[in-house]
């Protein structure tokens, strides 16, 4: 008899803490983390001061919070879509549009709140590799690793390549180029265009001989049935 009333009260608890969430990432992206106080995120979120408190305990763990969710999101549809895909330069792709899209969706907040958490969390520079930030971006940053390892076991990516420097260009090819973005009209066809400008040089550096041999025989295979297609076209349009 008591397991409805639970679940209300579950259900109420999980409302404020995302109420207080949605208002922290509002106030944060539109005025900055610093110039943002408790007392007017809890304004916004419709709660006292204290019960921001009582969910979470300083605007730093607010901060870390919103950066969790964020990830979290990131890391779902990232391997979402590489379960998508079968080539390893389409997943590579993909994880480019969904890397900066992301961002570029988000950029006011995260780029505030990524320099801020940086600057603010004290451990960081001490030992970042226990620092909740390195754990969220290891947890990211290992499907790229994985797609690249398989890449390799299956013969399609140079297996003398140092991967941790793979990653450094992948990541930070896609990070100066959401700067580019941002001065330019953003939209998704922009950003896929882009992506490939960014992605393929790094593929093609990255590819076996006997991997670029294969992808130069899937092209040719693929325009010489465009071409047989375009040749029937013309046909009918003679005969009609």
């Amino acid at each position: 008899m008591d397991k409805p009333d639970k679940n209300k009260s579950r259900t109420r608890l999980e409302q404020r803490e995302s109420d207080i969430m949605d208002a922290a990432s509002k106030l944060f992206a539109e005025e900055g983390f610093h110039a943002t106080s408790t007392r007017k995120i809890a304004a916004a979120a419709g709660v006292s001061e204290g019960t921001l408190f009582h969910y979470y305990g300083t605007k730093n763990v607010l901060l870390l919070a919103i950066l969790d969710g964020f990830y979290e999101q990131l890391i779902e549809s990232a391997r979402e879509g590489v379960e998508s895909v079968m080539g390893t330069r389409e997943r590579l792709l993909l994880l480019a549009k969904n890397h900066l899209r992301a961002l570029m969706d988000n950029q006011a907040l995260m780029m505030r709140l990524i320099q801020v958490y940086l600057s603010v969390d004290i451990y960081y520079y001490q030992d970042y590799k226990k620092s909740p930030i390195h754990k969220l971006n290891y947890r990211y940053t290992r499907i790229f690793d994985n797609v690249v390892r398989e890449g390799m076991e299956r013969g399609y990516i140079r297996e003398d390549l140092e991967l941790s420097a793979m990653r450094d260009l992948f990541f930070g090819g896609l990070e100066y180029g959401m700067r580019t973005l941002m001065g330019r009209k953003y939209n998704r066809e922009r950003v896929a265009s882009y992506v490939e400008a960014i992605v393929d040089p790094l593929w093609q550096s990255m590819q076996t001989q006997h991997s670029t041999a294969d992808s130069n025989a899937a092209d040719n295979s693929r325009l010489e049935a465009t071409c047989k297609r375009l040749e029937s076209i013309v046909e009918r349009l003679e005969q009609a």
